[in-house]
């Protein structure tokens, strides 16, 4: 079972990405918002994702979905629950921000998830009762989300030694180097809150 894929884009999709891993192409679809996020970034860079494998008698094909943070997984896994929606139909869902999906439910505000693609009248109340009494849990499960901001803030210490690790497994830069191109983008943008984030300024720095 594949739980998490490092790799390249190669080629951007509709609704998917194809990310070469070692010498695999690997198609894993994304949420609308997360495909927005991602295939703005440099080309090049290694894109890390947590994912989900479905197959089963109704796809036509197995199915990955990934995840850039835990935060959108999380809320997927709910979603889910909702009765009538299958994998696509939950990822097509995410087309805004965690926090602020989390701030329609707990607002109970039907009209603006009416808003989202697909999402009618009937649907719109099935998701408010499945997520109206896990809105909190969900953040909390999520290292500190803020509903208010849909950002984590992660440990600086855990994103270094991550993205040290992926530069080491994935680009074949030494321990050492890997360490030293880390630490200079922190040291460039001590903000950084995301492996994202940590990757763009890794490949800047790198690059210059």
């Amino acid at each position: 079972m594949i739980a998490r894929l490092w790799g390249v884009p190669v080629e951007w999709e509709e609704e998917s990405v194809i990310l070469r891993a070692g010498d695999v192409g690997y198609r894993v679809h994304l949420s609308p918002c997360s495909h927005q996020k991602l295939r703005s970034r440099p080309e090049g860079l290694v894109l890390e994702l947590l994912i989900q494998h479905f197959w089963n008698e109704h796809l036509e094909a197995p199915l990955l979905a990934g995840f850039p943070d835990p935060e959108e997984q999380t809320l997927f896994n709910q979603l889910r629950k909702v009765p009538g929606l299958g994998p696509l139909s939950a990822l097509r869902l995410l087309a805004i921000p965690v926090g602020d999906f989390l701030t329609i439910v707990r607002d109970n505000d039907a009209g603006r998830l009416k808003g989202l693609k697909g999402v009618g009248e009937k649907t719109a109340r099935k998701i408010l009762g499945e997520l109206r009494g896990h809105v909190d849990w969900i953040a909390e499960s999520t290292s500190g989300l803020s509903p208010a901001s849909g950002k984590s803030p992660g440990s600086p210490a855990s994103l270094a030694r991550s993205v040290q690790d992926v530069l080491v497994r994935q680009f074949g830069h030494t321990p050492q180097e890997a360490q030293r191109l880390v630490s200079e983008a922190l040291r460039r943008q001590p903000s950084i809150s995301s492996m994202e984030e940590l990757f763009q300024e890794v490949y800047r720095v790198g690059t210059q």
